[in-house]
Order: structure tokens, then sequence, then C-alpha cells
């Protein structure tokens, strides 16, 4: 593909080295900033943390995304249709996958030239196959859609499991000050650490922005 190309081009590879030199040193320089401030003025720099620090909790904005919502009564009313669909679609799908699929011109449009010839030509065979049972399974489903949807309704009620992120991941947006807590308590020492820290970065990156400009 294009892109593989442009990200392995000579020209890419220099702008990100580039970019990545740039980006750690105005970090090491931000951070020196703050070591400083922490060091001479502690007070007005964790007061201007202070002011900065928003909690944004994902928990509300992505609740309507965890809902559960129950489609079978639709899938069962025109159950007619969606067979159709899936019996019509996979019937055209495996044909055109059995019969008119070209191996090595899906090589091509997919950029997979950089690959071993053998290992491309299983690769792109492989997911060949993958859709061609996965065509066929569709055409299963919609054959029972259409004469068994007792079955299908079996299957969904074996198969079909709600996983809740909000309940997975409860808590892991929990507002935490106990670094800002320690940060307030230990202002010279954490200035200090940091300042070092930035000088590190600085003198590490500083050494290599010849290299790369």
């Amino acid at each position: 593909m294009d892109i593989l190309n442009v990200m392995g081009s000579q020209a890419v590879r220099l702008w990100l080295a580039q970019s990545t030199v740039v980006f750690f040193i105005i970090a090491g320089i931000t951070l020196l900033a703050i070591g400083i401030s922490l060091l001479a003025n502690s007070a007005a720099t964790l007061q201007f943390f202070g002011r900065m620090n928003r909690w944004v909790s994902m928990r509300s904005a992505s609740k309507p995304l965890e809902i559960p919502r129950d489609t079978r009564q639709a899938v069962q009313k025109y159950r007619y249709w969606f067979a159709a669909v899936f019996v019509a679609g996979g019937l055209y799908a495996v044909y055109g996958l059995l019969t008119q699929f070209d191996i090595r011109g899906v090589i091509k449009v997919f950029g997979l030239e950089f690959l071993r010839p053998d290992f491309a030509l299983w690769v792109v065979d492989s997911a060949r196959w993958v859709l061609v049972v996965g065509n066929l399974a569709g055409i299963v489903v919609g054959l029972l859609l259409a004469f068994s949807p007792a079955t299908v309704v079996k299957i969904e009620a074996r198969g079909s499991r709600w996983y809740s992120e909000r309940q997975i991941t409860k808590g892991a947006d929990s507002l935490n000050l106990g670094l800002d807590a320690w940060v307030a308590a230990h202002s010279r020492v954490a200035g200090g650490g940091i300042v070092v820290f930035a000088l590190a970065l600085i003198g590490a990156f500083g050494l290599m922005l010849p290299r790369v400009w």
C-alpha cells in the first residue's frame, strides 16, 4: 500500500526522529520550569496546579453506550428479509471467493509485495478461506431464520453474553490525589527530583539533536 511505502521512506523516518527529539527536549524544558518553580515558590506553583486540575469521568459519558438493547423481536418480525439478505449475500460472496478471487491482485492492492511470495500467498489464501467459512455460516443462519427460528433463539440464548465495560473498569477513573498530596508535602524534594530528571532528558535528547538535524 502507498501508506506503507510512505512510512518506509527515508524522509519520513528522518521527520519522525526529528519530531521525537524536539518533543522530548520541549518536555524536558517544561519539566525543568516546573521543578524550578517548586523549588523557588512551591505555594504559588501548587496553587496553580490546583486550579488546573480537572476530573472528567468517562463513566457518565459512556453510560448510554452500555445499555443493552434487545433486537431479537425486530429480527424475528422481519426474519424472512434478513434470511434473504444472509442467503443471497452469502451465496454471492462464496461464488466470488471461489471462482473470481485473484490472489496476486489482492497482494498488489494491499501492498504485500514486501513479504516473501509464498508467505504472502499463504496469508491471502488463508484470509479467503476464512471469508468463505464465514459466509457459509451466514447462509446457514439465514436458512435457520427462515425455516427454524426457534433454533436461532436457542443459539442466541446460549451464546449471547452482555459484558459491561463500566462494571469491569469501575473505580479505574476515580480521582486519585495521592501523588498531589505527596508533592504538596515534599515540594522541594519533588522539585529537585523533577529538575534532575529534566536536565537528564534535555541532555540525552540534546546530544541526539545534531545527529537528526
